[in-house]
């Protein structure tokens, strides 16, 4: 941690973002950055679908699936350029099938605490209630990939 926030008060953007690190903190800072970017564009199809089809369950269910696969994507993309650098434990031809499967355990969290929040146990308002699961997710697929694929 002291690391990190001796690069902060340095504005060190490079160290901060660019420069390979094995530090933990550092990569979790990483990767929330990069989740950052990955949840738009997932919190904007989902949105877009969300409008398009209405406040149900099946664009609950639509919208988080097609939300997840565009935000999939984007992440393994920057995870693999800003927080993964290394090789992967499965080797590199497996690598975003093993990176795929935690995202799909991650898509079936996603779907079932929406629906928890918005349809069986809440009644949460999509929108909000998608802020609050993508945070509990991106912690999960962080903690399952730093200590499953790499």
């Amino acid at each position: 941690m002291k690391e990190f926030f001796t690069l902060l008060f340095r504005f060190d953007l490079k160290a901060l973002f660019f420069t390979p690190t094995d530090n933990g903190f550092l990569k979790f800072f990483r990767y929330c950055f990069v989740g950052g970017i990955a949840f738009i564009v997932d919190y904007g199809v989902s949105a877009l679908i969300f409008f398009l089809m209405g406040n149900n369950a099946v664009s609950t269910v639509c919208g988080t699936t097609a939300g997840f696969i565009c935000g999939l994507i984007v992440n393994f993309l920057l995870s693999k350029k800003f927080v993964f650098t290394e090789d992967a434990k499965t080797g590199k031809k497996s690598e975003f099938l093993w990176y795929t499967v935690i995202g799909i355990i991650g898509w079936g969290l996603n779907v079932l605490l929406m629906l928890v929040a918005t349809e069986w146990v809440f009644s949460i308002n999509q929108y909000a209630a998608k802020i609050v699961v993508a945070m509990i997710v991106l912690v999960y697929n962080f903690l399952a990939r730093k200590i499953l694929l790499y």
